[in-house]
């Protein structure tokens, strides 16, 4: 790695919901993981791991060994040569309890389950959505709320918009007619994460 490109590394942080992660600097926290590796299905599984782990002092080949796998494992995933919606359910188990949470948030930041899942018709979801979407738009109350490039955002980011929105006002533009509430929770979990991590400028999280 070149010196310049090893020092634009040492000057970025991970954000998490508009948060930076503060104290190491992403090659320390992530071992190299690159803005590449973070766009793969499933970054989302390595990164909360990651997280909670620094959270708890914790080195890598230690969090390694309470998921029951080998460090070498985790690198695979994180680069891409094993696919992480495809980790075993031994593993989902294991990374449920040092989380500390139900095995379907795991399943969901792996990519194993989205919230299409939990849907039916899943043809359905789509168009439903949307047409929420449409309906918080022209919502002069809350408009000014909602994210640039608003069509181009995930189905499952939309649903959870349409989620929060629903819980700030009262209204039922889903869970009326579907099983929304039951997934509700884990959405709003999952957030925490965030599903779609990024790696931005310490300059600009610092603002």
């Amino acid at each position: 790695m070149s010196e310049a490109i090893n020092k634009e590394l040492q000057m970025k942080v991970l954000e998490f919901n508009g948060k930076p992660v503060k104290g190491l600097g992403v090659e320390e926290q992530f071992h190299g993981m690159s803005e590449e590796d973070l766009k793969r299905p499933g970054a989302a599984f390595l990164v909360w791991l990651t997280r909670t782990a620094s959270s708890r002092s914790q080195k890598m080949h230690q969090m390694a060994s309470a998921l029951g796998v080998t460090y070498g494992y985790l690198i695979q995933l994180k680069k891409g040569i094993r696919e992480t919606p495809r980790i075993s359910a031994d593993v989902v188990q294991a990374a449920a309890r040092y989380l500390g949470c139900p095995p379907i948030f795991v399943k969901m930041a792996a990519g194993q389950v989205t919230a299409q899942d939990f849907y039916v018709p899943k043809d359905k979801m789509e168009n439903d959505v949307n047409t929420a979407i449409a309906y918080m738009a022209g919502d002069p109350n809350y408009l000014y709320m909602l994210p640039p490039d608003l069509d181009k955002l995930p189905q499952d980011v939309k649903a959870a918009l349409v989620l929060l929105y629903q819980d700030a006002t009262g209204k039922n533009l889903l869970s009326s007619k579907h099983d929304w509430p039951r997934i509700a929770g884990m959405i709003r979990e999952m957030l925490e994460v965030e599903l779609a991590p990024r790696i931005v400028s310490s300059r600009k999280a610092s603002k």
